[in-house]
């Protein structure tokens, strides 16, 4: 069973998290939050009897990475096209400050226009408002945060069942 999380309280946490983290934390950590309500996006599609046994969800399983998640949930028709392009950037966002040993800021060129290239705040923001490659990438991961959470709610309403019993046949007329 996948934890309820009010999608409102998920933005507000969001961005009191970021707000005393260096720039590395605010993307390692938008990443993980961002990974953590994509897993329980997919989870409340699946079926209650999908327990610890079974789970797709686990590290060392199909769907147990950020990337895996991501491809999964825009294959599954559970994220728009926007949602999987910023997905996408903010993966490589936070790639690239896992990876950079020295000093990596939301102002280095490569980074710096991956969060130019942010679709959801250029939707959102109004086109006269400036804000920096951090405050792009805090709004673009708060909102997908509330997002997935919402989603995730709504999935969970609508939770399949596994079916009693197959039939390969139909033997009634």
């Amino acid at each position: 069973m996948m934890t309820q999380h009010n999608p409102k309280d998920s933005w507000q946490n969001l961005i009191t998290e970021f707000h005393s983290k260096s720039d590395r934390a605010a993307a390692i950590l938008g990443a993980a939050f961002l990974e953590a309500h994509l897993g329980e996006l997919i989870g409340s599609f699946f079926v209650d009897a999908c327990d610890q046994d079974c789970s797709l969800l686990d590290v060392d399983r199909p769907l147990g990475t950020f990337a895996a998640r991501v491809r999964g949930a825009y294959c599954m028709g559970l994220i728009s096209k926007t949602e999987y392009h910023d997905l996408n950037l903010i993966m490589q966002i936070q790639h690239a400050f896992a990876n950079q040993v020295y000093g990596p800021a939301f102002t280095d060129n490569g980074i710096r226009e991956k969060c130019f290239q942010l679709r959801i705040p250029r939707q959102v923001l109004l086109p006269a408002e400036t804000h920096t490659p951090r405050q792009l990438f805090v709004f673009a991961t708060a909102i997908l945060t509330q997002q997935l959470a919402w989603r995730a709610e709504q999935a969970e309403k609508k939770r399949c069942k596994v079916p009693e019993d197959f039939m390969l046949i139909d033997t009634e007329d």
